[in-house]
């Protein structure tokens, strides 16, 4: 099934949203919450990239989970596992 995350973020704490090794990223931030939350290793793809330091006030991407996901339920608990510069705005089923 595949999820959509619609979300915002400040992003002067990190390397810009691409996961890169050893460095902070949005997408790496967000993937470590859902993996631990989810319990399965999680990937998400973003809809773009944005440079380090730069701010999203809206944006959107997705993952596939193998299982059902309370869409309303995991919002919640992203948003008390993410940092705050994180938002999870909304997440729905497509």
């Amino acid at each position: 099934m595949r999820y959509f995350l619609e979300l915002r973020y400040d992003g002067a704490a990190y390397c810009g949203w691409q996961r890169q090794p050893e460095q902070p990223t949005v997408q790496g931030t967000i993937e470590d919450a859902l993996t631990k939350l989810l319990r399965q290793p999680t990937e998400i793809v973003g809809a773009g990239r944005t440079d380090t330091g730069v701010n999203a006030s809206f944006y959107v991407a997705h993952f596939d989970a193998e299982s059902p996901v309370d869409c309303e339920q995991l919002s919640y608990k992203l948003n008390k596992v993410l940092p705050p510069d994180i938002a999870i705005k909304r997440i729905y089923e497509e």
